[in-house]
């Protein structure tokens, strides 16, 4: 807070247009795209996102409108938020790129301000998500008069980027620094040590401001104080201005753009099939006569009956369903689980739909039944008392299933009739309300039919199931003689020892006393058996029944109906139609604001396409941070493709092409590969080399630390200036630098006989 940010962008872009004030002044992100007029006699100008058909030429009224839109979004009472404002600015003294403006880190809240007591939480992040960025080149803006190893914004650049290859130390105020004091050894990296250094720029004092000094004037003013101060103007040139800030900033910006390049066309080709994709999706501008709005409401019902035929027959109807078909059953598959899933506890094996009847139950229905009839000859009318009130329990699960697949097939509809009716929101809940009436009809002429099913099963006994008629249709069943022996020892132990029984008669109506139990237990015995069997049968019936009536009478006929009648329906429904077919002002713009990000990124991609080469025309690049970008990019894939230790020795060739490409700056000697060699920890009595040392290599060599055991073994040395290695040229016949790297690796086959290789790469 209160560094000089806005100072700094103001001198970079060569005119006067930010806020100024006490305390916090950039209360929303201000982003800068600068365009750069060839013509130096242009007059600047400026567009606002949020004001697009306004031109600014007064830089005041920039100023003022920046005010304006800060106070809408945050208030008028000092709010900060992350909603940043854009604004591009054309004027023949600003660089070509894109800057941002943001917030400084607050630590305390005003007093009487909207500001939350957490806000430096909200400003540190806010920082973050731009810094964080690995194509955003930081500013990182430090006041001379404060201890620069306590900055929160250094702490936080090399967080982000700790190789410090995006990192621009810039030094202000450094002309009310206190008597006997100078920032030299700061600006020499001799206290904090950046990649790219630090530049020092005088900037406006407050009084200056307040007179309204120009900022041309001020950038004269700071050329005159670094040329004639006794500190700085020997330190030479690259240290210290405005100019030599922006020119930097420049060469770093192409830079990355030339390392970032080939990803960047990706992107745009991505992002042009999204775009594309997006405005298919948008449909075409809407129609004004009513014939032809009557036509594009068909086609838009042929195509919502279209997508959901699609949709059930399993087919995805967009991208976004192809996506997500993959993490769960939809459509018809889905439908099909709820059928399986009907009875699912009955259909087990050891199921009985007895177990809740016992012996005595039976026994008493048997005797209810039996009435005034002759004993031993048992009502089939047990039979039904006892297997109804099972059956009617199926009809509750049968009924369910009817509503799930009849909320699955609205829920359905209602998500492919906003992919249909994207275009057209009222008009698809005018649609969505007929489809609903449609639905609910064919399900309540299927509920008859499922509940007819029930009802069947309930009220007319029979069945051709051979099981049922061979084992369970004998008037008296067979026993076996064991099994009769069995019973009969049993039911003499209930009775009592017969030895105990003396008198004959007492004998005799004991025997008769078994025999009638004996009778009614098999009687309990074979119901039971029977009512089982049949159950399952029944069970077995319904099962298969109720889904074929659902999907015939509900699923497929609301495929095959629902076209036709949501035709029906369209032509009583002309006053919606005209109504309801009226683009939102959002689906406007948007298709406005796609076709106009379609249109620059194919003309960005037609430049790209035209001229590979286009790097070479935008500037000149530092070739030594070139380098040491394409090798962190490089050391990026060997740590994502880190390979297991029971896998090759050998390098992946996309690696070892990677080297191949981005390698081309210096040449050194090829270095001896070394003798000693350490054991591999992973596999015992297999050795791996050891990364190549300095040692073989001249003083001003470089070398890379090696990799973990089992991946590449590399040792990459650079001489950047290009000097001779012993008696060899420093230049190739081109006159290009070269760089010649040496990659030793060993590779085992499986009876464990090493193979050495060897390739060089220039």
């Amino acid at each position: 807070q209160s560094s000089g940010k806005s100072s700094v962008l103001e001198h970079i872009v060569g005119l006067d247009f930010l806020p100024r004030g006490d305390g916090v002044v950039t209360r929303r992100p201000l982003e800068l795209r600068l365009v750069h007029l060839a013509d130096p006699s242009a007059k600047p100008w400026a567009v606002f996102d949020e004001i697009p058909k306004e031109k600014f030429t007064d830089f005041l009224v920039v100023r003022q409108k920046i005010d304006e839109l800060t106070d809408k979004i945050c208030g008028a009472n000092k709010g900060i938020i992350d909603n940043p404002i854009i604004l591009h600015v054309y004027s023949p003294t600003c660089p070509d790129m894109s800057l941002i403006d943001l917030p400084g880190i607050t630590r305390i809240p005003l007093k009487d301000s909207d500001q939350p007591g957490n806000i430096e939480e909200i400003t540190k992040r806010m920082a973050l998500k731009y810094v964080s960025d690995k194509r955003t080149i930081i500013l990182c803006v430090v006041p001379a008069n404060i201890d620069l190893t306590t900055s929160e914004a250094l702490q936080m650049s090399q967080t982000q980027d700790p190789n410090g290859l995006r990192t621009i130390g810039v030094i202000t105020k450094i002309d009310i620094m206190d008597k006997g004091t100078n920032a030299k050894k700061v600006l020499l990296g001799q206290e904090v040590s950046l990649r790219l250094g630090f530049v020092g720029v005088k900037l406006r004092s407050q009084q200056d401001i307040k007179d309204k000094k120009p900022v041309q004037a001020a950038l004269e003013d700071e050329r005159k104080y670094f040329a004639q101060n006794a500190i700085y103007s020997t330190m030479g040139p690259g240290y210290t201005g405005t100019q030599t800030l922006s020119n930097k900033l420049t060469k770093i910006l192409y830079t990355h753009i030339k390392h970032n390049l080939p990803d960047i066309t990706k992107e745009i080709s991505e992002r042009i099939e999204e775009v594309q994709n997006r405005l298919n999706e948008l449909g075409t501008p809407m129609p004004e006569a009513p014939e032809e709005k009557l036509q594009m409401a068909w086609s838009m019902v042929m195509e919502f009956c279209s997508c959901f035929k699609s949709a059930i027959a399993g087919k995805a109807i967009s991208r976004k369903d192809r996506k997500e078909r993959g993490k769960q059953f939809q459509g018809g598959a889905q439908i099909k689980i709820m059928y399986y899933n009907l009875y699912k506890e009955f259909g087990k094996s050891d199921f009985k739909v007895t177990e809740e009847y016992d012996d005595e139950l039976m026994n008493r229905a048997i005797l209810l039944h039996e009435g005034d009839s002759m004993p031993g000859f048992p009502s089939a009318d047990v039979f039904v008392s006892l297997i109804q009130p099972q059956i009617e329990k199926l009809k509750s699960p049968a009924l369910d299933l009817l509503q799930d697949v009849y909320t699955y097939l609205e829920e359905l509809a209602n998500s492919i009739q906003h992919y249909a009716f994207v275009r057209f929101p009222s008009f698809g809940e005018e649609i969505m309300e007929k489809i609903v009436e449609f639905l609910q009809e064919e399900k309540e002429k299927t509920r008859y039919l499922v509940e007819s099913i029930i009802e069947s099963e309930q009220t007319y006994m029979f069945t051709n199931d051979p099981e049922y008629l061979v084992s369970r249709t004998d008037i008296v069943p067979e026993n076996k003689p064991d099994q009769l022996k069995e019973e009969k020892k049993g039911e003499e132990k209930k009775e009592g020892a017969p030895e105990l029984i003396k008198d004959a008669k007492q004998k005799d109506k004991v025997k008769e006393k078994g025999k009638t139990k004996r009778s009614a237990s098999i009687f309990v015995k074979e119901l039971r058996a029977r009512l089982d069997t049949y159950f399952r049968i029944v069970v077995r019936n319904i099962r298969d029944s109720v889904p074929k009536m659902i999907g015939h009478f509900l699923v497929r006929a609301v495929q095959n109906k629902m076209q036709l009648e949501l035709f029906k329906r369209l032509g009583k429904m002309m006053e919606t139609v005209n109504r309801g077919l009226g683009e939102p002002i959002g689906i406007i713009q948007e298709r406005k604001a796609l076709n106009a990000q379609l249109e620059t990124l194919r003309r960005a991609e037609r430049v790209l396409t035209r001229d590979p080469e286009i790097t070479n025309l935008i500037g000149s690049t530092d070739d030594d941070l070139l380098y040491e970008l394409r090798m962190e990019k490089a050391q990026e894939k060997l740590g994502e493709k880190k390979k297991s230790p029971n896998e090759g020795r050998g390098p992946p060739s996309d690696v070892v092409e990677s080297f191949r490409r981005e390698v081309s700056q210096a040449k050194i000697e090829e270095v001896k590969k070394e003798e000693e060699s350490k054991k591999n920890p992973i596999f015992p009595g297999i050795q791996l080399p050891q990364a190549h040392p300095t040692a073989h290599a001249p003083a001003n060599a470089q070398s890379i630390p090696a990799p973990k055991p089992g991946g590449l073994i590399a040792a990459i040395l650079s001489n950047p200036q290009g000097k001779p290695v012993d008696g060899a040229p420093g230049k190739s016949p081109t006159g290009k630098k070269q760089l010649k790297v040496t990659l030793h690796f060993t590779s085992w086959n499986k009876k464990k006989k090493k193979k050495k290789k060897k390739s060089t790469l220039r």
